[in-house]
This record gives C-alpha cells, structure tokens and sequence, in this order.
C-alpha cells in the first residue's frame, strides 16, 4: 500500500462521523468541517449507528448550523449599524456599547410585548371560562 493510500484512508476516516471500536460499539469521531461543524453522515455512519442515534446526530448537526447561521447574521447586522454609527460621526469604539444598548431595548420591548399577549390570553381564558 503506497503512502498515498494510506493517506486517502486516513482522510476518509477522519471525515467520518462514527467509527466502530474494537469491542464493537459505535463511537461518534466528532469530526467537524471547516466551518466547525459536525460533518454529515455517511451511508456508513447510518448503517454503523442506527435510527435513533442518527436522529440526536442530525439534530445536533442542524442546531450548530442553525447557530452559526443566527450568529453570522447577528454580525451582519452589527457591521451594518456600526458603518451607519461611524459615518455619522461615532466611533467605532463606542458603536459596539451603543449596539448592546439597542439590543438591550429590542430586547425589553418584546420581553413586554410577550408578557402583554400572556396577560391578554390569561384574560380571554378566565372570561370563558366564567
């Protein structure tokens, strides 16, 4: 076996999501890609792990890419206000304390708009009931 197939095994093991150990459990390698997370399963992995823990792997695997995906946008929008604070004449030292301000107020407004609906749902529900 030339070095290069070794090579090529070694590569293909470490993409693998499961390998199976000596005393014939499945264990989960938690190798990720390149962004950081876990990598999707081969036909291998399914066969190795059975349904249910393919289910939790899955799960997982779309919760990691649901958060990166929710954190690359809150950086987005960062980098959005923090432009529009600057050309206006802010710095861009101060644009990220002025950002947790606003986020903090975004964040009280629904905090009272969820308790709002509740108080109003609690209302309807005792009034239907009487």
């Amino acid at each position: 076996m030339s070095r290069a197939d070794v090579r090529r095994m070694l590569e293909k093991e470490q993409s693998q999501a499961s390998r199976l150990r000596a005393d014939g459990r499945v264990e989960l390698t938690g190798a990720t890609d390149e962004d950081g997370v876990l990598v999707e399963l081969t036909s291998f992995d399914v066969e190795r792990m059975g349904g249910a823990e393919v289910e939790k792997y899955q799960e997982r695997r779309r919760r990691q890419i649901a958060d990166k995906e929710a954190k690359a946008e809150e950086e987005r929008r960062y980098k959005l206000f923090e432009d529009a604070f600057t050309k206006e004449g802010g710095s861009r030292s101060d644009a990220r304390a002025a950002y947790k301000v606003m986020r903090n107020d975004e964040a009280e407004r629904a905090a009272r708009l969820a308790d709002e609906v509740a108080r109003q749902q609690h209302l309807s529900t005792t009034k239907a009931a009487i």
